[in-house]
């Protein structure tokens, strides 16, 4: 959806080519909301926002949403991903910061950390569609389980939703502000999570709310601060 040439960017041993900014993507997402205790967040989570940044909270309870999302062919990338965004206040302004992902994709994981302070990890998926239905497997490099989710799209909202998702993220010497925006059918939906291994502190949790969105066109980095 771009004629822009690839940027590169050395990762380990190998260079790794990821699509310059902004990405185009296009997918369906299965999103579950859950309110977490602050004092439930673990350390990783913490050290992940970016200075002056506090999470958003309800009566001391954190809004976390989890996604598990794929992007199809007809993007920029195709692959992958399950993510943890968490809305945070910083300067008077409410942002989401992505405190842990993990996608399939080489690339996506080197764009994202290079564009936009996103630290991405890799992982392996295993995703199952069938109508309205879905249930997916997710397990890191060292194959232990990050999570398991099944979900059931049901009534759709009218219309189709234009959402802005700006994201706050570290960076080395100030914070990453990247302006983006979701265009999705929105469905209410029936989900069921288990988590492990990084995500063991969301194990036993039940969301608060559920959606899924179909048909979604992402635009990441139309606009970034850094």
């Amino acid at each position: 959806m771009t004629g822009s040439s690839p940027a590169e960017v050395t990762g380990g041993a190998a260079e790794v080519a990821y699509p310059p900014e902004p990405w185009h993507l296009g997918g369906d997402f299965l999103v579950g909301v859950f309110l977490v205790p602050v004092g439930s967040l673990p350390d990783e989570v913490w050290n992940q926002f970016p200075r002056g940044a506090r999470p958003l909270q309800i009566a001391g309870r954190v809004i976390v949403g989890v996604a598990a999302v794929r992007y199809g062919p007809g993007g920029v990338l195709a692959y992958d991903e399950l993510l943890v965004a968490i809305p945070v206040i910083a300067r008077r302004r409410v942002s989401v910061t992505i405190p842990q992902i993990w996608v399939t994709s080489p690339a996506s994981r080197a764009g994202g950390r290079a564009l936009w302070g996103i630290p991405k990890e890799l992982m392996s998926a295993r995703r199952e569609s069938a109508g309205r239905s879905m249930r997916a497997l997710y397990r890191r490099e060292d194959r232990a389980v990050l999570a398991e989710a099944t979900g059931r799209a049901g009534c759709v909202l009218p219309g189709t939703w234009s959402l802005p998702l700006p994201t706050l993220q570290r960076g080395g010497r100030a914070a990453i502000r990247s302006s983006n925006s979701v265009r999705a059918r929105i469905h209410l939906a029936r989900t069921r999570w288990a988590f492990g291994s990084s995500l063991s502190w969301l194990q036993g949790r039940r969301p608060a709310l559920s959606v899924a969105l179909t048909r979604a066109k992402v635009v990441f980095g139309a606009r970034v601060d850094r």
